[in-house]
C-alpha cells in the first residue's frame, strides 16, 4: 500500500487480516502514521542537516509556536490516516447455525433472510451495497430499495433492481438464483447481460462457457422452493433419499434409510424442518415401515 495501489487479492487479504483481531486496526493506523512521517522526512532530501534549521532563542510565547504548528500537522496527518482506514471495504458478516433462520434489515429498503447454515458478507462500495454469498441460502428483498443490490456468488455477479430473489450456494451443488419479484440481471464475461424476470430460476453450469441455465418456475414450484421461510420443507415427488438429504441441512440428527428400495420411494407433503422424527414417523406410516432411534440417529426400515 505504501508503494502502489493494492490488487484485489491484496485488498481482500488486508481486510481479512484486519477483521481477525480488532487490535490490528489500531496497529495499522499507527503504522500508517509512521510511514507518512517518514515520507515527509525523505522529502527534505539527503543533504538535510537539522542544525542548519535551528531557530534562534525567542520569548517563551514565540517558542511555543513551532511546537503548536508541528502538533497541528501531526493531528492533521492522524486525521487523514483515520479517514483513509475508514474508507477500507470492511464487510459486515452475517451467519446462521444449522437449524437457525435470521432476518436482517440492511437499510434503504433492503432485507435479507438467511436460511439454515448460511454465511454472507455485506460490503458498502461507494454507497452501493454488495452482498457476497459464501455458503447456504439467502432471500434478498429489495422492492423498496432506492438503488440496485449487487450480489456475488461463486465468482459470478448479479444485480437486483427492486427485486425479491433467492441465492443458493450449497455444498456439491451449482449456485442457483430464484426470482420471485422484480428483475435480476446476471453479468456475463463473454456475453451480454442476462435479465431474469419474476418466476424464473437460473443454475450455474460448472465448466461451461454459457454460464447459466435458465428455467421457468410455476407459482406452485416457487412456493415450494420458498417454504423454508415458514419453517417447512415442501416435497412434490422427491425420493425419500432426497428428502433425507434436505433434512440434513437443518438437523445434526441423521436419518438413515436401511432399505435401498425404500430410499427410491417418492414423497409428497409439507413437513416441519425442526422435526426430523415427526417426518420419519409420517413417512414410515405411509410406506408401512418401521422407525427406531439408535443413539443419535433415526433409522427407517421396511417391514419384512
Amino acid at each position: 500500500m505504501d508503494r502502489a495501489p493494492l490488487t484485489a487479492s491484496e485488498a481482500e487479504e488486508l481486510t481479512k487480516w484486519l477483521a481477525a483481531d480488532r487490535r490490528r486496526r489500531g496497529a495499522f493506523i499507527r503504522a500508517r502514521a509512521l510511514w507518512m512521517r517518514s515520507e515527509s522526512a525523505r522529502a527534505l532530501g539527503p543533504q538535510y542537516e537539522p542544525e542548519n534549521f535551528q531557530l534562534a532563542a525567542a520569548a517563551p510565547i514565540e517558542r511555543r509556536r513551532p511546537m503548536m504548528k508541528w502538533s497541528g500537522a501531526l493531528a492533521a496527518s492522524l486525521v487523514v490516516v483515520v479517514m483513509l482506514v475508514a474508507t477500507l471495504q470492511m464487510p459486515t458478516a452475517y451467519a446462521t447455525a444449522k437449524g437457525e433462520m435470521r432476518t436482517v434489515p440492511l437499510g434503504d429498503g433492503t432485507t435479507v433472510t438467511l436460511n439454515t447454515d448460511t454465511h454472507i458478507k455485506v460490503y458498502g462500495d461507494d454507497g452501493q451495497r454488495r452482498i457476497r454469498v459464501l455458503r447456504g441460502e439467502v432471500l434478498i428483498e429489495g422492492s423498496g430499495a432506492a438503488s440496485p443490490t449487487l450480489v456475488e456468488v461463486d465468482g459470478k455477479q448479479l444485480e437486483g433492481a427492486a427485486a425479491t430473489f433467492v441465492v443458493r450456494k450449497l455444498n456439491d451443488q451449482p449456485a442457483q438464483i430464484l426470482v420471485q419479484e422484480g428483475r435480476v440481471v446476471l453479468a456475463e464475461e463473454k456475453q451480454a447481460t442476462m435479465p431474469l424476470s419474476a418466476n424464473t430460476g437460473a443454475s450455474l453450469l460448472e465448466g461451461k462457457e454459457q454460464g447459466w441455465q435458465l428455467r421457468a418456475l410455476s407459482y406452485g414450484q416457487l412456493s415450494r422452493e420458498l417454504a423454508w421461510r415458514e419453517g417447512k420443507i415442501a416435497l412434490q415427488g422427491e425420493t425419500l433419499a432426497e428428502a433425507v438429504s434436505l433434512y440434513a441441512r437443518y438437523s445434526d440428527t441423521p436419518i438413515v434409510i436401511a432399505d435401498p428400495e425404500l430410499a427410491k420411494a417418492p414423497v409428497t407433503g409439507l413437513f416441519a424442518v425442526n422435526n426430523a422424527l415427526g417426518f420419519s414417523r409420517a413417512v414410515a406410516n405411509v410406506f408401512d415401515a418401521d422407525v427406531r432411534q439408535e443413539g443419535e440417529r433415526i433409522v427407517i426400515a421396511a417391514r419384512h
